[in-house]
């Protein structure tokens, strides 16, 4: 009996280390549920230790890097790791939306492009000028062209020879080949030079973007830039922010992991010391944090 009252005292420190009360079903009044046996002490100390096992800040980092939310919730902080996820979750979501809405109206204003402004008035607007005794342009191939002075005999040679027309007429831009991105801005942003290629245009006036001086097709064609612009703009805002939260949780799941590793963490040590010249079994609890 001379060890009852310290082996008595060692197993109520341990339940309540463990969270278990003399009141609770898992209360279990017994050395060997902590592996501590006289014979056995390192090998408790290393199984306690595992219980409160630091976390890896470079892993979780890593892990919240990749998939926001995931480092966090490897270092034991579930609510940020709801937060950062459901945050990810939310702009790939907004992200989707944006980029197939900006794609659409990409593919409606171009077909509104297509269907209502005209390489062949185009070149026509340019032949008709040259055409004016004030250009001083000499040598002009000669082409028909009818009541609206709309070039008949269009074809790809016609629109070689006339190429040089927009240099001839001072004009600083050059109509793309191919219907490239910067062919549809062209045809709206510089409509001094291409606005005349509408159909609701008059060769005879002279257009202005971003003014009133503009036909309802150029109006309808800047409103449907203006929400392809607006759509493109927010995906590259939700871009930013998936950039960012993926910066943000690998720092604070970085920082949770540092602070886990810094929450108390208990041993429980026993080891023999002589009273009297006995070897007395003695338990101490060592805190760190």
């Amino acid at each position: 009996m001379k060890y009852c009252w310290m082996t008595l005292l060692f197993v109520l420190v341990n339940g309540l280390l463990a969270g278990d009360n003399a009141g609770s079903i898992n209360f279990e009044p017994s050395l060997t549920k902590h592996l501590l046996i006289n014979s056995s002490y390192q090998s408790a100390d290393s199984v306690i230790s595992e219980e409160v096992e630091e976390k890896a800040v470079l892993r979780a980092a890593v892990y919240s890097a990749i998939i926001p939310g995931t480092g966090e919730y490897y270092a034991g902080s579930t609510w940020k790791a709801i937060l950062f996820f459901g945050i990810e979750v939310a702009a790939w979501t907004a992200y989707i939306v944006y980029t197939n809405k900006a794609g659409d109206s990409e593919v409606q204003m171009e077909g509104y492009a297509n269907e209502n402004w005209s390489e062949q008035r185009y070149w026509s607007k340019l032949y008709y000028d040259a055409k004016n005794p004030n250009s001083g342009i000499t040598n002009l191939p000669v082409y028909l062209v009818d009541k609206d002075n709309i070039l008949i005999d269009y074809d790809a040679d016609v629109i070689k020879s006339l190429r040089f027309l927009e240099d001839a007429l001072g004009h600083s831009h050059k109509l793309p080949h191919t219907k490239t991105q910067q062919y549809y801005e062209m045809i709206y942003k510089y409509l001094t030079q291409f606005g005349n290629g509408w159909a609701d245009a008059d060769f005879d006036l002279e257009y202005y973007g971003n003014t009133n001086n503009m036909t309802p097709q150029m109006f309808l064609y800047r409103d449907m830039r203006n929400d392809m612009n607006n759509y493109y703009d927010n995906v590259s805002t939700v871009t930013n922010i998936i950039l960012l939260n993926h910066v943000l949780s690998s720092l604070d799941a970085a920082w949770t992991a540092r602070s886990y590793n810094r929450e108390i963490n208990i041993k429980i040590h026993a080891y023999n010391k002589k009273y009297f010249d006995e070897n007395v079994q003695m338990f101490g609890i060592n805190v760190t944090w």
